[in-house]
């Protein structure tokens, strides 16, 4: 016992310092360990920290004191047991048990922990504590930042002091979301947050505090009051008001998301997507069984878009965990196609970690397993067997016949042509496929022809510019393999901008590789030059 308590303290080490170094906020560190650990939200906060009951207890005490809330130390003397008691209360069962932390208990944790103290309480909080808590408790500013409606929202905070962009002006579905935040965001809290009967206690995604759910209301479009109400309806009593109408709500916010990631990147877009999974799980558990189709269908998209977002993150075997979920998802809501794509997901992230075998065995199986790709799925598969031949040193005339074979394939058929409604790689054309032809070249041992295809093709009006940052550093990296150190310096620059401004970790990793190939002339003032400023940028998101 004492073995798996050690064990799972590294784990959660593990994930804290993995979430830190990737620029997430201890709200946002908060809010993962209460879903994957099914933490209350003041343990979830003291866990943000990775402090133990007693390193916490004293970290309240000295507060208090330094603070003059204690000048003499003796009446504000927390210790580990009843910090305990405090994080655990009401209990599990139907009669409160514990100690009941006081509104100015909330205050001093919340002053300690740097958050509202709104982030501190949880339905069973709000369902037994007595009314005079509740009510100041209710004068206090919530966490999502709610202004009467007289007055403009501020922008959202994840941490004390730490602001969160608003939506970029234009993009779809995210602008004017703030009004529907304001009617909506403590009814889906309250909604989410509810502990299922005969679960032990809380759902996966029960324990996400208040603001967790009024920052998903706030990044949601502006909908007219029936719209308002079938959503917190569906929420509430998802069995009778929940829907395919409710699922295709959610899964055109999480098209939108995917169009804007692209500019936002995924520091900003994760925390959205993972909130509407939430709300999605959280409707599919009681919905009829064929909303919960539709809904379970929504969630596998939506878990294979946050596995995107932790690659892009480079985070591996978070993406891998996610990856695992949207197959389970696509299984029970029947969508066979999409578990084969997800399959494919999987090879493109061992390309991540040039891990050429898997890359290879996980395209194959994308495309021999029992479902029905659309042809451009296909194509993308072939091209990704294509890429591991060529990693593996295979034969540049069959690695040129399943490039061939994918571009006929694309030509024939490309997203929105079959008249199925697929929409499973949506984003796939012939712009990437081209781009990802070089690629293969340059790993087969030809950068000089990649170089070519890469001037002709790599233009920012073609791709996002988070993807043209990144394709700008595969193609430095192609220009340095055939001879040219300052060029491909001059790209490294370049793209690092870029990956600085969409916060891409991904493209950090592939210009760190550029940076070792260019380690065969360090004297040259260019070289020097980016690879001193690729330091710089690393240096920021550790």
């Amino acid at each position: 016992m004492a073995y798996a308590k050690t064990s799972l303290r590294a784990e959660q080490r593990a994930l804290r310092e993995q979430m830190r170094g990737l620029g997430l906020s201890r709200r946002q560190i908060a809010v993962e360990f209460a879903r994957r650990y099914r933490l209350r939200p003041r343990a979830a906060w003291r866990h943000a920290y990775g402090w133990s009951l007693m390193e916490a207890a004293q970290r309240i005490s000295d507060y208090a004191v330094r603070s003059g809330l204690d000048p003499g130390g003796a009446t504000v003397a927390m210790t580990a047991p009843h910090l305990s008691e405090y994080e655990n209360w009401p209990g599990p069962g139907a009669r409160p048990a514990g100690r009941r932390p006081t509104p100015y208990l909330l205050s001093l944790l919340a002053s300690v922990y740097g958050c509202a103290v709104h982030d501190l309480l949880d339905l069973a909080d709000y369902e037994h504590m007595p009314a005079a808590d509740r009510l100041i408790i209710d004068k206090t500013a919530p966490s999502d930042g709610r202004q009467p409606s007289s007055q403009p929202p501020p922008p959202a905070m994840t941490s004390a002091g730490e602001q969160v962009p608003a939506g970029l002006p234009g993009e779809p579905g995210i602008s004017g979301g703030r009004e529907f935040a304001a009617v909506t965001g403590p009814v889906l809290a309250a909604m989410v947050i509810k502990p299922e009967p005969g679960l032990g206690g809380y759902e996966p995604y029960g324990a996400w505090h208040a603001a967790s759910y009024a920052s998903l209301a706030g990044t949601l479009p502006v909908l007219n009051p029936d719209e308002v109400q079938h959503i917190v309806a569906a929420l509430e009593n998802a069995r009778r008001y929940a829907d395919s109408a409710v699922a295709g709500y959610f899964r055109d916010q999480l098209a939108a998301y995917a169009v804007s990631d692209g500019v936002r990147g995924p520091k900003e877009t994760l925390p959205l997507v993972l909130a509407i999974i939430a709300a999605v799980e959280h409707a599919a558990r009681e919905a009829r069984p064929a909303a919960r189709r539709d809904l379970l269908a929504v969630g596998a998209r939506g878990a294979e878009f946050t596995g995107w977002l932790y690659r892009d993150s480079a985070a591996l075997r978070l993406a891998g965990y996610w990856h695992d979920r949207a197959v389970e998802w696509a299984q029970m809501a029947a969508e066979t196609a999409l578990q084969g794509y997800v399959l494919l997901k999987k090879s493109q992230a061992a390309w991540d970690e040039r891990d050429a075998r898997r890359m290879l065995m996980l395209a194959s199986a994308a495309r021999q397993g029992p479902w029905e790709l659309p042809p451009w799925v296909q194509a993308e598969a072939i091209q990704q067997e294509a890429r591991a031949e060529a990693m593996l040193g295979g034969d540049i005339s069959g690695i040129e016949a399943s490039l061939d074979e994918a571009r006929s394939l694309l030509t024939r058929s490309q997203p929105g042509t079959t008249g199925d409604g697929s929409t499973l790689a949506a984003h796939y054309g012939t712009s990437l496929l081209v781009i990802q032809m070089a690629i293969c070249y340059c790993e087969a041992g030809q950068p000089a022809r990649a170089v070519e295809i890469y001037d002709e093709y790599l233009t920012a009006d073609r791709f996002s510019r988070r993807d043209y940052g990144y394709f700008r550093a595969l193609a430095g990296i192609a220009v340095a393999a055939a001879g040219r150190p300052d060029d491909a310096a001059a790209i490294g620059r370049e793209s690092l901008g870029i990956a600085a401004a969409t916060s891409s970790v991904r493209t950090l990793t592939e210009l760190s590789r550029l940076a070792q190939r260019l380690g065969s002339w360090p004297g040259r003032p260019a070289v020097r030059a980016f690879r001193a400023e690729l330091a710089a940028g690393l240096s920021r998101v550790q």
